[in-house]
């Protein structure tokens, strides 16, 4: 993966950092990103995004936790991105962390805008954003 550092154990993927997001996978089975502090994702980031998600989940499809609470500025692309077929075979279901005014709009914008075909959440909370992704993919 281009432009991504891969932090490995044994020859797996044990966490991935992209150029604003970093990513592991929890013990509970899902993926948790995690976007920088003001960072703003472009279509690149998107795709970087996706592939690190799918390389530490082992290349299976799993329910993902992203924590939007630092975002800046999403563009169109990127957002679209997101829901695409391409996207949508690589995770189960999705959890959006949402925080601070910035995130909590794109988050919503992104929840009106866009058609999910799989089960996606704004949570407030990391603790209910965990709760509602166990509970999603039982």
């Amino acid at each position: 993966m281009r432009g991504a550092l891969v932090v490995r154990r044994l020859g797996v993927a044990t966490g991935v950092r992209t150029r604003n997001c970093s990513f592991h996978l929890d013990e509970r089975g899902f993926v948790v990103a995690r976007v920088d502090d003001g960072a703003s994702m472009e279509l690149d980031d998107a795709r970087a995004a996706l592939d690190a998600t799918f390389q530490v989940a082992g290349g299976v499809r799993r329910p993902v936790l992203v924590d939007f609470r630092g975002i800046r500025a999403e563009s169109k692309a990127a957002r679209e991105y997101f829901v695409s077929d391409e996207a949508v075979e690589r995770y189960s279901a999705v959890a959006i962390l949402i925080a601070s005014p910035v995130s909590r709009v794109i988050g919503s914008f992104f929840m009106r805008l866009s058609r999910h075909r799989v089960p996606t959440r704004l949570c407030s909370s990391e603790a209910d954003a965990i709760d509602w992704l166990l509970e999603a993919t039982r």
